[in-house]
């Protein structure tokens, strides 16, 4: 992959002015390109459709996604205090992620060394930074997503992984918090998904940080403007090369999240009835397959743009329930589930534990 050297001059930004613009329109899938006006001067386009920019030289890799959570191209109506943007209840907002594009915009008009991603498609499944992890990024050891609701992550798990270590998070939350005496960022393990988790396998750091939204998805969504404007200031003044890389990519980390690969994984595991070679059996899921599972269901519920603010889903091989936002709901049973993850309906004899069979 090619990336030319670019360093753009801009008018001194206004961050209220252009976080106002970005959400003018709802930018569902498909229409990303409409956002090309606002890019800086000398962006390219890579063979996916996304957009990027190389500032000088550095390790890390800063991400936004262009895309909205939206089913039409919508005009925004902008209900404006002073320190927080909304909507007239009619569409969402958009700062999940124009907030973040904002950022990157920031940090490119202030000349700080990196290389800068405009994803498409991240919430239809990630489709743009998925596409382009099968590209080289060696040369990166971190890769920051800025798509965060709230004040205070640094997410340390995602897509039911270990995406950056505890130190780096650690430091880079010292380092915002430093920045600006406000702020109170810290180490946070529940993410979910956004752009760089699409690099976890390769870039050692991966994380995400809150850039100050709320309620995404939803009508009611809004962005804390004054924190948007403390952090676009702050993320400028931090040595990203200074950052500890302590991750290593290769290395299988257990999620709390999942809580993978314990005794108490297994002894949740139901007794579920199974068919192996026209005999009936009961069995229990390994703890391997039980999280697999878990996984799956997951990964499906993300695809369905549902549950934006899930906490953990409980997954006993048979029934499943999960828990968003303090609500615990009955998602369905595996008979159910089998129809709409088809991960769910085949289990190979090595994911079972036998225990007797019925005649």
């Amino acid at each position: 992959m090619e990336i030319m050297n670019n360093c753009c001059i801009f008018i001194l930004m206004n961050i209220r002015e252009t976080f106002l613009k970005l959400t003018q329109w709802t930018y569902p899938h498909g229409t990303e390109s409409k956002l090309k006006p606002f890019l800086p001067k000398g962006f390219q386009e890579d063979d996916f459709g996304n957009y990027f920019i190389k500032i000088g030289e550095s390790d890390t890799m800063f991400t936004c996604h262009l895309d909205t959570c939206s089913p039409l191209y919508q005009k925004v109506n902008h209900v404006i205090g002073s320190k927080i943007i909304k909507t007239d209840g009619k569409t969402i907002l958009g700062a999940d992620d124009k907030a973040g594009m904002t950022v990157l915009l920031y940090m490119i008009e202030k000349g700080v060394p990196g290389l800068y991603y405009f994803f498409i498609g991240e919430e239809v499944g990630g489709i743009g930074s998925s596409a382009a992890s099968s590209m080289s990024f060696s040369e990166y050891n971190k890769c920051v997503s800025f798509d965060r609701r709230g004040y205070d992550s640094v997410i340390t798990e995602q897509w039911f992984g270990k995406c950056c270590s505890d130190e780096f998070a650690q430091a880079l939350a010292n380092s915002l918090n430093k920045a600006h005496l406000s702020f109170n960022f810290r180490p946070d393990p529940t993410g979910i998904f956004t752009d760089s988790a699409s690099f976890m396998d390769d870039i050692p750091e991966c994380t995400n940080i809150s850039v100050g939204y709320f309620s995404e998805h939803q009508v009611t969504e809004s962005q804390n403007i004054q924190f948007l404007t403390n952090l676009c200031e702050a993320v400028v003044k931090i040595d990203w090369s200074s950052l500890p890389v302590m991750r290593n990519p290769n290395e299988i980390y257990t999620s709390t999240f999942v809580k993978a690969s314990t005794d108490d994984v297994l002894e949740l595991s139901a007794i579920i009835n199974v068919w192996i070679d026209e005999e009936k059996w009961s069995a229990r899921l390994t703890n391997e397959r039980l999280v697999e599972e878990r996984s799956h269901i997951y990964g499906w519920l993300f695809r369905q743009g549902s549950y934006y603010d899930l906490d953990f889903i409980d997954w006993d091989g048979k029934v499943a329930y999960i828990n968003y936002g303090g609500v615990n709901e009955y998602l369905g049973d595996r008979e159910d589930l089998m129809y709409l993850i088809e991960e769910l309906e085949n289990i190979p004899l090595d994911g079972l534990e036998l225990i007797t069979r019925i005649k």
